[in-house]
Parts: C-alpha cells; structure tokens; sequence
C-alpha cells in the first residue's frame, strides 16, 4: 500500500510533461484534471484496501414461522422473516416455530412447536434457516418429530446441522432458555458445544487403559467431574449450618 502513491504521482508527472507539448488549451484541461485526480485517487485505493480487510461474517434469514431465542449462548429475539450477523465459526441456536392451525382462518389460532438446539458450521456465506410449511396440528406433531429443518445456501446448496429437542420439565409458562441451554451443554448430545470449567480436564484424555472413556451411573467421566466441581461450588458457598446439615444427609444415605 505505502508504494502505490509514489507510483502514482510519478506516473502523473510523466503525463503532465507530455502535455506540455500539447496545444495550451489541452494542457490546462489536462492541468486541471490531474490535481482532482491526484486527490481522489489515493482515497479511492484506501477505500478498497480497508474494504479487503472488513471481518467475514455469515448472514442468517429466517424462513416464516422460525423464531430465535439464544443465538451462541446469548439471549437474543429473533422474528420470523428476519435475519442476523455471525461472526465465522460454530453457530448454535434456540430456535421454534409458531404457525397458524385450524380448519380454516376463522378458527385459525396460533400454536407453538417443540424448542430445538440446532448446531452448525458456517463461514463466509449467507444461509437461510426455515421449515416446512405447517398448517394443521398433525403436521406441526410431524415436524416436532421429524425435525426436518433447511439450512441452505444462497445457492440452494445443503448446509449440514445438528438438531436436538431442547426439553422441558412440567408445564411451563416462561422458560430460561439460556440457563436451558447450559444444562444442555453439559451433555453428550451432538447438538450440545461441551462446556467446561475452569480447571477441568479434556474427556478425550481421561480414558482407561481399554481406550475407551470410563462409565458411571450411565454418564461419561466428564459429567462426573463436572458434578463434583458444582458440588465443591456449592459447599464453599454454604454457610456453617447448611454444611453440617449436608454433612449429616451425606451420612445418612450411605
């Protein structure tokens, strides 16, 4: 870049002394031309070296009945029929999708799906997210099922995802979906980004001598050591009666 404006005013000057030969009235055209382009030029090639460098992003359309609640690990609203910025890399959502049921639009009434975790890749590209068109009850259930969601290209190319149903317990009015999702990510689910605290071991290291991840209680030995750190958390936390009190639960039950 340093280099490109030395080369420029030499070519200039290189014209003007042609010009000079010219008849008077081409040179002061010529004259008044070049200080304009000597001005504009620099910040014209300054504006296209800054543009090279502006960060890659990924845009991300919604189709019609897709809501987002979480959008990596942050809680953000996202309509239908909309779209949002991701920075290049792995993107995780909350998603749902919310469409009109009935036999008719009189008594057509708003229904809302199961909420999922999708898990993707992207970089550098604009993606659509949508769902199939839903208008009855049974096809919302298929859905729920099926989990048949597109994730494409603007060239219509398949862009591979992770899905998982991002359950709840009970009936629930308002739901947390951030603290959902962080539970969520403690598992071993494909659609879940492992989430580890501070300290705490790589799962693909802590393997026995088989090769294989050591089990207990039916979870990885990752869970476990997570359970323990929450456990060492919370007893700090605890005042000296709520201590003594665990204590005495802890030794009641073995």
């Amino acid at each position: 870049m340093p280099g490109l404006l030395p080369a420029f005013l030499k070519i200039l000057t290189f014209r003007l002394s042609l010009s000079a030969k010219r008849a008077p009235e081409s040179y002061e055209s010529e004259l008044l031309e070049y200080p304009l382009k000597a001005i504009v030029a620099p910040y014209f090639l300054l504006a296209l070296f800054f543009s090279a460098q502006a960060p890659a992003e990924v845009t991300l359309a919604f189709g019609p009945c897709l809501q987002a609640y979480v959008v990596n690990g942050e809680e953000k609203i996202v309509l239908p029929e909309s779209s949002l910025t991701l920075t290049n890399g792995t993107q995780q959502l909350v998603v749902d999708c919310t469409a009109m049921l009935g036999r008719s639009n009189d008594d057509a009434f708003p229904e809302t799906g199961e909420a999922f975790i999708l898990l993707f890749e992207a970089a550098d590209t604009e993606l659509t997210l949508s769902a199939p068109h839903i208008q009855t009850r049974q096809q919302m259930k298929a859905f729920n099922r099926q989990r048949n969601f597109r994730l494409t290209t603007a060239a219509g190319t398949s862009v591979n995802y992770h899905v998982e149903v991002l359950e709840k317990e009970g009936f629930q009015v308002f739901r947390d979906y951030p603290k959902e999702l962080e539970a969520f990510n403690r598992t071993s689910s494909p659609a879940a980004i492992r989430m580890q605290l501070p300290g705490l071991a790589d799962a693909d290291t802590d393997t026995d001598t088989a090769g294989h991840s050591p089990k207990a209680g039916g979870q990885g030995a990752q869970d476990q050591e997570t359970v323990r750190q929450m456990l060492r958390y919370w007893y700090v936390q605890a005042d000296k009666q709520t201590r003594k009190e665990w204590k005495n639960w802890i030794q009641s039950s073995n």
